[in-house]
């Protein structure tokens, strides 16, 4: 005996004719309902990128989330001053980059600017690999991978990678490179030296107690949101 759609007490026969009738779901069907986005409304969002951002900031949070639930109580009793006063100086000068003139007369002070943001980033990443905290050494590691990603690039400005995980830069090759190169890496959201004071904040937490020199993360819409915490130790870029 042939049984019908209507015939099926599951409740997917009501689902199927939803979403085929309003491209919505009753929650009489047991589903959260949709609301009233449509699935032109989810493709566009795919098509012009903002799912993708929104993506990229729902993982970043279970990572966090991740990290924070696998910390025991005594991890987060402890603290590193050392790497956090490390993590700090190199977040300013990562940040103060931002500032700087990218242009072909301004060359010798961003050679200094940039001479010490490797300073102070060698200080961080030899700090934090021999953290005795796991968390920090676990945002040493992603800094290195990070720093590895973009190793060519850095390369065609005259900074290298040491085995140790530093940097060394070549003042040599610097000032021959295009400043337009130099500002891709270090100016603007997104570009590498952006990411290292992202990094260099998340190792202050550890380090620190969980105390944040900002709280930087991405909005629903992919931008940035930043906003700087009653713990924190840095109120301002100097």
């Amino acid at each position: 005996m042939a049984i019908g759609i209507t015939g099926l007490t599951s409740g997917k026969g009501d689902v199927y004719s939803n979403l085929l009738s309003s491209g919505t779901v009753s929650s009489a069907s047991g589903l959260d309902a949709f609301g009233s986005t449509s699935l032109l409304s989810d493709y566009a969002s795919i098509k012009n990128g903002s799912y993708g951002k929104m993506m990229k900031a729902y993982y970043q949070k279970q990572e966090d989330a991740s990290e924070t639930s696998s910390d025991s109580k005594t991890e987060k009793e402890k603290k590193d001053t050392v790497t956090a006063s490390s993590a700090s100086s190199a977040y300013k000068s990562a940040e103060k980059l931002n500032t700087e003139d990218f242009s072909e007369e301004n060359k010798d002070n961003l050679y200094t600017s940039i001479s010490s943001f490797v300073k102070e980033y060698n200080s961080m990443i030899r700090n934090a690999s021999n953290s005795e905290l796991d968390n920090v050494r676990k945002q040493a590691d992603w800094l290195n991978d990070t720093t590895y990603a973009n190793f060519k690039l850095l390369s065609s400005v005259g900074i290298t990678m040491n085995t140790d995980r530093t940097l060394s830069l070549d003042e040599d090759i610097f000032k021959k490179a295009n400043v337009t190169t130099v500002k891709s890496l270090f100016a603007g959201n997104g570009s590498y030296a952006d990411r290292v004071s992202a990094k260099a904040s998340q190792i202050y937490r550890y380090a620190n107690g969980g105390s944040s020199i900002t709280a930087k993360s991405y909005t629903s819409t992919g931008s940035y949101s930043q906003t700087n915490t009653e713990a924190s130790t840095i109120n301002s870029v100097t």
